[in-house]
């Protein structure tokens, strides 16, 4: 009998844990300002076109050679 009430108290420790894990996962989440973010966006918006404009050009550029 002993055995299952430490049982119980384990799992229920666990489960405050699991709780505190989530607490503390979930309040790191969307802490960067409007501006940051906007950034963020540009810059991959940059990247990507300046990746697509490069595979234009060297398509181009290899089936003008």
């Amino acid at each position: 009998m002993n055995s299952n009430q430490d049982l119980k108290q384990v799992n229920e420790r666990l489960d405050q844990i699991e709780r505190k894990l989530d607490n503390l996962g979930g309040s790191h989440q969307n802490k960067r300002s409007p501006g940051v973010r906007f950034l963020i966006g540009l810059g991959i918006t940059i990247a990507i076109i300046s990746v697509l404009l490069l595979t234009l050009g060297v398509i181009q550029f290899v089936s003008i050679g």
